[in-house]
């Protein structure tokens, strides 16, 4: 069972005086390690809400049975996660291992019109269902479905975050995160995904894949909620960092990397996972060092690093369900 929804943390203690400190309220929870307690004490105090009024919808909107919680809930679950994914504990540590040689420590590490990037993520993951309640209909098998939730939350909050002090580029950012964080499902039923999806993917998200892929993580852990396993994440951390890979390979301008993943599924006979990912990193890397020059000098490379990661124990991760 996930450590994040068994762990009992004192709330943040933060006060607030009013309705013309919320947003400054709301930005400072959003700072915290731990943004999940003190965003659940400015929905107590009836804040949170009163500043986002479109989350109130999803307050008691029961979801279909695969998840835990309700819409609202699921929310503010989705940032629970975040939290342990972005921590310094075992979510966080096994992150960082399965992305091998990528820092995301330091992608992180920035700030978009004096908000730290953190902050940015974590609110894209309290709004990123938002819209649910706006679109819910009953399909013709009577099950509830939310179609374009995902676009309609990104154009809801486009018009709601200026009116709350974001400016553009940070409301640009987190309503793409919103519009795009189940994108990556799209890339999961065409398994592998081409060249040319992962690079649609990246131009579509302005090159912020870390952050979505962040957010989908989150959204998957809280979907299940204490019925969320490691394997899960254990594959959904492989997926990432297959993506990360891939993105980074056809983001480049100018000449296409020597290989692609699809050459080293087919060269080197491995499967879409964190191996392939990690192997596919390792060769980019080396390739923007100008360490090889050629395609067969690649993929000898790839021999070599493959051959590492099976000796240090690595094993090929799958996509998440």
């Amino acid at each position: 069972m996930r450590a994040f929804f068994e762990r009992r943390v004192a709330t943040a203690g933060i006060a607030y005086t009013g309705r013309m400190d919320a947003t400054h309220t709301l930005l400072e929870a959003l700072r915290l390690p731990l943004a999940a307690p003190a965003l659940r004490d400015l929905d107590r105090a009836g804040e949170l809400t009163g500043l986002v009024p479109e989350l109130e919808a999803g307050r008691g909107f029961t979801q279909p049975e695969r998840h835990f919680y309700d819409v609202l809930d699921h929310n503010l679950a989705a940032v629970a996660a975040i939290d342990a994914v972005l921590g310094d504990g075992e979510d966080g540590a096994e992150l960082v291992e399965h992305l091998g040689g990528f820092d995301i420590r330091a992608s992180l590490e920035q700030e978009v019109e004096g908000t730290p990037l953190t902050a940015l993520i974590r609110l894209a993951c309290l709004l990123h269902d938002v819209a649910k309640p706006h679109t819910a209909i009953h399909g013709e098998d009577g099950r509830l479905k939310f179609p374009r939730h995902g676009p309609r939350g990104g154009e809801l909050m486009a018009e709601r975050l200026p009116a709350i002090g974001f400016g553009p580029e940070s409301t640009r950012l987190v309503a793409a995160l919103i519009r795009y964080h189940l994108r990556p499902g799209e890339l999961v039923k065409a398994w592998p995904p081409t060249d040319r999806a992962v690079r649609r993917f990246v131009s579509d998200l302005d090159g912020h894949v870390l952050p979505l892929l962040l957010v989908n993580l989150a959204d998957g852990m809280a979907t299940r909620g204490p019925g969320y396993t490691r394997e899960n994440y254990r594959r959904h951390c492989g997926f990432i960092s297959y993506i990360l890979a891939r993105a980074w390979a056809v983001a480049g301008e100018g000449e296409p990397p020597l290989v692609s993943g699809e050459d080293l599924q087919a060269e080197l006979n491995l499967e879409s996972g964190r191996l392939l990912g990690a192997v596919l990193t390792s060769v980019r890397r080396a390739e923007l060092e100008g360490l090889v020059s050629g395609r067969e000098e690649a993929l000898q490379l790839a021999r070599v690093a493959l051959a590492s990661l099976r000796a240090e124990g690595g094993h090929p991760g799958s996509h998440p369900e």
